[in-house]
């Protein structure tokens, strides 16, 4: 761990003195000022300290007008003052400026040294804090949206257009695997809303009361197992954004809530009284034709109208031309670095390949062909042979093994319904669980069901890893 640097502003140079001696001896870097101009000009030649202690009363500048031009510089390190009994209440005012706390003059020594190390662990967790929201608002920029073509543009014009606009419900539509989540991701970090947290759900992954609680909470009592109360992930994304994927499985019932609270932005929890109200922002996703499930009344008409204000369309990946060599070569670099391999991109017979194929599973499907081939290729440069690709037949009905379902004579009913649901989901891994359901001709609550019953997600993962 780097040593930490503390400068202490007094015009007094005996307190100066004494306190870079004493903290010098705790391990401390520091530095003492007689005035708030060479401590400015230090800062301003890029060495900024991890805390400043300063006299709050000080002939030049004091130490609330250093406050604020540490503010107005955008300089969010921990300030302490010191101060005498008689000014207390204007180091109350310090600290309502932005002043971390204050110490009474003539300072105890151990009251200092434990106050100094309360600062700087806690400015510590808020400095990692802040550059992991950095580094997640860097990676998921506006720029990094890989593609020159038209439908590209649209995706990148239209998230600059919505990320500061408030309350406006997005639907992102997309094909399995079109990257859905980035772009959700990409809406948060780029609008004002990238203070806040990003969280996420996959609707068709729980039942309905397990959505619902974890959509809008509970308070303690609310059912049997609710022990204690539980803030839902839209108090918890307060200020931030909630990404709601495959919104199609989200029941009637819960449609309704949703759209309640999309109208008043306020909610109950499970078993609460009280309404809470938040300004999280809602970004819904679905591969799913909305219109369609409104004419089979499986989707609320006025939850349409309500989360289709505006609609970003991801084209999928066989539509997308010489933008997918370009994600095709991002993917692949990464995968590159991360094994420690040298990559020089793609033979001209490895782009033909990958610009004939469908892509069934999009972007998704196309990160395993690429780590696979980065595994087990011993070129730098990835040719044709080294890309294994699905057949495509195997998605659209052509006789394929992946087709044949063949189980033993005298095999029970269960077994065989067991055996039938684990090769539709293992062969049908890119598509989501409402497509399968749909397959099957079983509604996507009793899919959840018997893949839980079953314990079909370990036994297909096992499966395919």
């Amino acid at each position: 761990m780097s040593q930490k640097r503390i400068y202490v502003v007094d015009d007094d140079p005996k307190i100066g003195e004494l306190f870079a001696k004493v903290l010098g001896r705790d391990g401390y870097s520091t530095k003492g000022f007689t005035s708030v101009g060479p401590l400015l000009q230090a800062i301003e030649d890029g060495e900024v300290p991890d805390l400043v202690l300063t006299d709050l009363m000080m002939p030049d500048v004091s130490g609330m007008e250093l406050i604020g031009q540490l503010r107005e510089q955008g300089i969010t390190i921990p300030v302490i003052v010191m101060t005498a009994h008689s000014s207390v209440q204007t180091a109350v005012e310090a600290m309502r400026l932005g002043a971390f706390h204050y110490l009474q003059k003539p300072v105890n020594l151990e009251e200092m040294r434990a106050l100094l190390a309360k600062a700087l662990e806690l400015y510590s967790d808020k400095k990692e804090l802040q550059e992991i929201k950095q580094t997640r608002k860097k990676k998921h920029s506006v720029g990094k949206i890989i593609g020159t073509s038209d439908a590209v543009d649209a995706v990148r014009d239209t998230i600059e257009t919505l990320k500061d606009i408030p309350n406006t419900t997005v639907l992102v539509r997309g094909e399995t695997g079109t990257g859905k989540n980035l772009v959700a991701q990409t809406l948060h970090y780029a609008s004002k809303w990238s203070g806040g947290r990003f969280m996420e759900i996959n609707c068709a992954a729980l039942p309905d009361n397990l959505l619902e609680s974890e959509l809008f909470g509970y308070e303690k009592g609310a059912f049997t197992d609710a022990r204690a109360a539980k803030p839902g992930l839209l108090e918890v994304a307060d200020g931030g954004t909630l990404f709601l994927d495959e919104i199609d499985s989200m029941s009637l019932g819960l449609q309704s809530k949703l759209l309640s609270f999309l109208e008043s932005r306020q909610f109950r929890r499970l078993g609460g009284t009280d309404e809470i109200k938040v300004t999280t922002r809602i970004v819904c996703a679905t591969n799913a034709n909305l219109q369609e499930l409104v004419a089979e009344k499986e989707f609320r008409k006025d939850l349409l109208f309500r989360i289709n204000v505006v609609t970003i369309e991801l084209p999928p990946l066989r539509r997308m031309g010489d933008d997918a060599l370009a994600i095709a070569d991002k993917v692949a670099n990464g995968f590159a670095e991360e094994f420690g391999k040298t990559f020089e991109g793609f033979t001209a017979a490895a782009s033909d390949k990958m610009l004939a194929h469908e892509w069934p599973g999009n972007v998704r499907e196309l990160r395993n062909v690429l780590e696979r081939a980065m595994i087990f290729s011993q070129t730098p440069k990835l040719d044709a042979g080294d890309l294994v690709l699905l057949k495509t037949d195997a998605f659209d009905g052509a006789d394929s093994d992946q087709d044949t379902f063949r189980h033993r004579a005298g095999s029970t009913l269960e077994n065989v319904e067991y055996e039938y649901i684990k090769h539709t989901l293992a062969n049908n891994r890119n598509s989501s669980y409402a497509d399968v359901a749909k397959l099957l001709g079983i509604s996507k609550k009793t899919l959840w069901e018997k893949r839980k019953r079953y314990n079909l997600d370990a036994e297909i993962e096992e499966m395919t890893a």
